[in-house]
C-alpha cells in the first residue's frame, strides 16, 4: 500500500536553491503527488467494492461493511508488517547501492504495484501480492527521498512556499480527484492505474538524473533498540505514530463520504471543492511557519483538528461533509506543515539516513496497532466511525509532542 499520507495533498515546502539535484527532487516527488491524488485516492474505495464483491473474499466474518472493512485492515497489515520486517535489510541495501539506485528499484516496485491493481479480473490473493510488493517500495523509496530532502533543504527555508509554482501545483492537484472520479465512472478503476503507470515512469526519468555521491551510514537491529531507551526519541515515537493514527483515518474518510453520498463521482468533486477553498486561504502558511518561533499556533491547531474529528460523525449531507473538510484542510495545511518542518530539521545530521530508517519502523509498530484496533472496532462494536474518529482526535493530540531540538 502507498503509504497513507500520499492520498493527501502534502507537497513539500521547501526553497529549492540553484543545485540540479534540488530541482530534481522537487520534480521527483510533484510528480509522484499528482500520481498518488489521481490513480490512489479512491483505493480504499476500490479495496471496499473488492471485499464486498469478490467470491475469493466471502470468507472474511460479518456483514457486508465488516467484510470491506476487514480487506482493507488485510491489506494495509500486510504492507505494514512487510515494511518492519525488511526495513533493516533493504537499509543495509541501500547503503550499499545508493539513493539513486534505491530509489530507481521503489520505483520499479510501485509500477509493479500499479500493474497488479490494473488487471482487470485479478484473482483476490493478488491484492496480498500487491500489499507485500509495496511495503518493500516503501523502504527502498520513501527513506532514500526523506534523507536526500533533509540534506539539500536549507534549515531557514523548511517551511518556505514555493510562490506561485506551487500554488499553480495545487491547483491541478485540486482537480485530480474530481477527474479520478469521472473516469472511474466513465471507465473504470484500471483507467486510473494505467495513468500511474505512466506518472511512475516520468517520476523515474528525474531519478535517474540525479548525481549524487555514495554517504556511508549503518542501519542495524542494535542501534534501533539502543535509540528507542532514549527519552527523547520515545517522545519522538509517540508524536510519529499520533500522526500515523491521522493519517490512516484520512484514507478512510472517503469511504465514510462513500458510504453516505452513494456516488464515486460525487466523492470526487466534494474533496476537490474543499481542496480548491482551502488552497485559496493557505497560500502563505509555507512563509508564515518559517518566521514563527512561537508553537502556539501549532497547539491550537492541533487541538482544531482534534475537535474537527469529532464533528465529522455529525455530518449527513454533501454541504456539511464540504465545510467541514475544508476548515479542516486549512488547518492542516498549517498544523503538518509545521510538524513535518520540525520533523526535517531534527533529519538533519551525519545520521539522516538511519533517523529515517527508524521513523518508518515506529511508524510501522503503530499502524500494526492501528489497524487491529480498527478491525475490532468494526467487527464488535455498532458505532466504529464515532470510536474511529475519536482515536484520529488521540492521535492529533500525539503529534504536539514534536519538538525540533534532537539529541541522538
Amino acid at each position: 500500500m502507498p503509504r497513507t499520507r500520499e492520498y493527501h495533498l502534502h507537497l513539500p515546502y521547501f526553497h529549492v536553491d540553484t543545485s540540479k539535484n534540488m530541482s530534481l527532487l522537487y520534480g521527483v516527488r510533484i510528480t509522484r503527488d499528482l500520481v498518488m491524488k489521481l490513480a490512489m485516492f479512491f483505493f480504499p474505495i476500490y479495496l471496499y467494492i473488492h471485499g464486498t464483491s469478490d467470491p475469493f473474499w466471502q470468507f472474511l466474518p460479518g456483514s457486508e461493511l465488516q467484510r470491506g472493512v476487514s480487506l482493507l485492515v488485510l491489506f494495509y497489515l500486510i504492507h505494514r508488517l512487510t515494511v518492519l520486517f525488511t526495513g533493516i535489510g533493504i537499509g543495509k541495501i541501500t547503503t550499499k547501492i545508493g539513493y539513486v539506485k534505491a530509489m530507481s528499484i521503489g520505483f520499479s516496485l510501485f509500477a509493479l504495484f500499479l500493474s497488479l491493481l490494473y488487471m482487470n479480473h485479478n484473482p483476490g490473493w493478488i491484492l496480498l501480492l500487491a500489499a507485500f510488493i509495496n511495503g518493500l517500495e516503501t523502504n527502498f523509496f520513501w527513506n532514500s527521498y526523506f534523507t536526500l530532502m533533509s540534506k539539500f533543504a536549507l534549515n531557514k527555508h523548511v517551511g518556505q512556499d514555493l510562490g506561485l509554482l506551487q500554488f499553480f501545483l495545487q491547483i491541478a492537484q485540486a482537480i485530480a480527484p474530481a477527474l479520478g472520479g469521472l473516469l472511474i465512472v466513465s471507465f473504470g478503476f484500471p483507467s486510473l492505474f494505467m495513468v500511474g503507470l505512466v506518472g511512475v515512469l516520468i517520476a523515474l526519468i528525474f531519478v535517474l538524473q540525479l548525481d549524487l555521491k555514495k554517504e556511508h551510514d549503518v542501519v542495524s537491529w542494535g542501534e534501533f533498540l539502543s535509540w528507542t531507551k532514549e527519552g527523547t526519541f520515545l517522545r519522538l515515537s509517540l508524536a510519529y505514530a499520533g500522526q500515523y493514527l491521522n493519517n490512516a483515518t484520512l484514507v478512510l474518510w472517503p469511504l465514510y463520504i462513500f458510504l453516505i453520498l452513494g456516488s464515486i463521482d460525487r466523492v470526487g468533486i466534494l474533496y476537490t471543492l474543499s481542496l480548491f477553498l482551502a488552497m485559496i486561504l493557505s497560500f502563505a502558511v509555507g512563509f508564515y511557519v518559517d518566521h514563527r518561533k512561537n508553537k502556539k499556533p501549532f497547539y491550537l491547531s492541533g487541538s482544531l483538528l482534534s475537535l474537527l474529528w469529532l464533528l465529522r460523525v455529525q455530518v449527513v449531507s454533501f454541504w456539511q461533509i464540504a465545510m467541514i473538510d475544508t476548515i479542516d484542510k486549512i488547518t492542516a495545511n498549517f498544523h503538518w506543515l509545521f510538524f513535518d518542518s520540525i520533523s526535517m530539521k531534527r533529519g538533519q545530521g551525519g545520521q539522516a539516513f538511519s533517523y529515517f530508517v527508524y521513523r518508518e519502523l515506529i511508524t510501522s509498530l503503530a499502524a500494526i496497532l492501528f489497524w487491529l484496533i480498527v478491525g475490532g472496532l468494526f467487527l464488535f462494536l455498532s458505532q466504529p466511525w464515532l470510536a474511529l474518529f475519536v482515536l484520529a482526535a488521540v492521535g492529533v493530540m500525539f503529534s504536539l509532542l514534536i519538538k525540533e531540538h534532537h539529541k541522538p
